[in-house]
């Protein structure tokens, strides 16, 4: 009778090890993710961390208004759970009918504004946490407080820029841009003062009438997007004798480090512009500071 009930303590404590065994596979299965850009892959990767596989449609440096569905992209979606999209890429109708599979959950993110604007970015996060919760409730928790670590980070380097930005007094130098860049260009304190838009779309009106209005305006700084057109302000940037800037409006390697070389980029061209073509308070202020800071050097001596 005893060794009866050693073997029926021994044979339950193997169902319930086993079973337990096989919850902890099912819980540790990654969500597939598919993401049309690199906005959203990379809110995925830091709120997901080792919870999620993600992969992006279309490259950061690539244009998402002028990319073509590769058969590539079907198969991918076909094996992922989960679409997430912007709502504005013409191509998604289109890979979305291509792919046979009734299990694809295909979810828009309903953030309008430049993603590379710290503020934005945040509203996103917290649009893209709140949907893998509901998604994935059982890592609900986790994804929330990776969101906050993440949300954190973005606050201190968004404190650290602004700040630059003050030192730099970007606020009193005029600028053009192309008009994908202008709302990131404003939130840094640069003064916009005309815009334009991709390559083809400028005609030679339309060149005449930023190049008067940047000469008026003594702009010296000319900042093209990545994505729709490095090149484009060129010859503006040659006619006025400025500095030519070419930002990116998805990340590359990360969020953080893209905002990061945005904003450096910018600061190195406000170091180009000659002293004699800065606004004549901004000269005088920078005479100032170069005499206050030779003045505390030779104090520092004694």
């Amino acid at each position: 009778m005893k060794i009866l009930k050693t073997k029926n303590f021994i044979f339950l404590f193997l169902i319930f090890l086993f079973s337990n065994c096989g919850s902890g596979e099912k819980s540790t299965k990654k969500l597939k993710l598919v993401t049309t850009t690199s906005l959203i892959s990379h809110i995925v990767q830091q709120i997901g961390k080792d919870k999620i596989e993600v992969t992006t449609i279309v490259p950061g440096g690539m244009c998402p208004g002028h990319f073509d569905v590769r058969p590539g992209d079907i198969k991918l979606l076909s094996d992922a759970q989960i679409f997430l999209i912007h709502g504005w890429e013409s191509f998604v109708e289109k890979l979305v009918n291509s792919v046979r599979s009734r299990k694809l959950l295909v979810k828009t993110i309903n953030v309008q504004g430049n993603w590379m604007v710290p503020d934005i970015q945040l509203r996103a996060v917290d649009a893209i946490t709140n949907i893998l919760c509901k998604i994935n409730p059982e890592n609900a928790k986790y994804f929330r407080n990776q969101s906050n670590i993440y949300q954190k980070q973005i606050l201190a380097l968004k404190r650290e820029i602004k700040q630059k930005a003050k030192n730099k007094r970007v606020n009193r130098i005029s600028v053009v841009c192309s008009e994908m860049q202008a709302e990131f260009v404003k939130w840094l304190g640069f003064n916009v003062v005309a815009t334009y838009g991709r390559p083809s779309d400028l005609t030679a009106s339309k060149i005449k009438e930023v190049l008067d209005r940047a000469r008026r305006e003594n702009v010296k700084i000319v900042i093209d997007n990545l994505q729709s057109g490095p090149d484009a302000g060129i010859p503006i940037a040659n006619e006025i004798g400025g500095v030519h800037v070419v930002l990116t409006n998805f990340p590359i390697d990360s969020y953080l480090q893209s905002l990061q070389d945005n904003a450096s980029k910018l600061f190195e061209a406000v170091d180009k512009i000659p002293m004699s073509f800065k606004p004549a308070q901004l000269r005088n202020e920078s005479i100032l500071d170069s005499t206050l800071e030779k003045r505390n050097a030779l104090y520092c001596r004694y």
